[in-house]
């Protein structure tokens, strides 16, 4: 499964929302959305997913990137980032995360 065939928008449409804060406190990693004043705690993936994201990477960057730091199946990675982001992207429009 490759991302790129199973969703071609989400390569150029994914950007972090400007009302979302990215913070490392410690060993974790929270999202601060202003609108709701809601707290998401990420897991490590996660995290690094959104520090590329955040850092003007598009999805087929965050891609290569994330396969070489992380030991992971190119397809595996394909279908939990298409999970993370999706998960982004359902919640209602006023808490979007992208």
């Amino acid at each position: 499964m490759d991302l790129q065939s199973k969703n071609p928008m989400l390569l150029t449409s994914v950007k972090p929302n400007s009302n979302v804060l990215f913070k490392r406190l410690g060993d974790e990693t929270v999202l601060f959305h202003l609108d709701t004043d809601r707290f998401y705690e990420l897991n490590g993936t996660a995290a690094r997913f959104w520090e590329l994201l955040h850092a003007g990477c598009d999805v087929a960057e965050i891609r290569e990137r994330m396969l070489h730091e992380f030991e992971v199946d190119p397809d595996q990675f394909a279908g939990e980032t298409e999970t993370l982001v999706g998960s982004w992207q359902v919640r209602e429009e006023r808490e979007s995360f992208t």
